[in-house]
């Protein structure tokens, strides 16, 4: 009996997180410059400027993640089949464009401006570019000065990417550097 009873006190939980799915996705397809077939949204996501995001089809965007612009007016733009993991930062003051099937881990941290040596200077925007099939790992701070990581590259967990990354790479470290290539996934 007792496990009866402990069984059904996670259905709430499972209700609850489903009604959560459905309205948080209803609530950033209706804000959201726009919004792909198939895309869904945890509670607990924040767009800074959300006429200015475009999210393609098939996305998934966890709870935590918050895309933010300091002062300025470029966007988001997120390609299909992106999925955004929790507590992730998107800085789209210089713009950001995320590539179709890239997966940015958990606490990914992605700047597209930068302040030189003074924090209060006004903010020098910087585009930034992410190619198609990229993987960033957990904790990765990839720092305005990096404006393009090319398609299927991999960038390691808790790397510190100071500078471009060419297509299929693998880098990983503080300052991030090639430490190998990424062979072509069959489909």
């Amino acid at each position: 009996m007792r496990d009866l009873i402990l069984r059904g006190l996670h259905l709430p939980g499972k209700i609850h997180r489903r009604l959560g799915l459905w309205f948080a996705t209803l609530w950033h397809r209706a804000t959201l410059g726009k919004v792909g077939a198939g895309s869904l949204f945890q509670p607990g996501i924040r767009f800074a400027d959300p006429v200015r995001v475009t999210i393609g089809a098939g996305c998934y965007v966890w709870r935590g993640v918050a895309a933010s612009a300091e002062g300025g007016t470029a966007g988001l733009r997120i390609g299909d089949g992106v999925q955004i993991n929790r507590d992730v930062h998107l800085d789209t003051t210089g713009g950001l464009v995320i590539g179709d099937d890239t997966l940015i881990s958990e606490g990914a941290v992605i700047y597209t401006h930068d302040h030189g040596l003074h924090p209060w200077s006004v903010p020098v925007p910087m585009v930034k570019t992410i190619g198609n099939g990229v993987w960033i790992g957990l904790r990765a701070v990839i720092l305005p000065q990096c404006q393009r990581i090319g398609d299927d590259a991999v960038i390691g967990a808790g790397a510190v990417v100071t500078r471009d990354v060419p297509a299929g790479a693998i880098v990983a470290g503080n300052p991030a550097r090639i430490i190998g290539q990424r062979e072509k996934v069959a489909a």
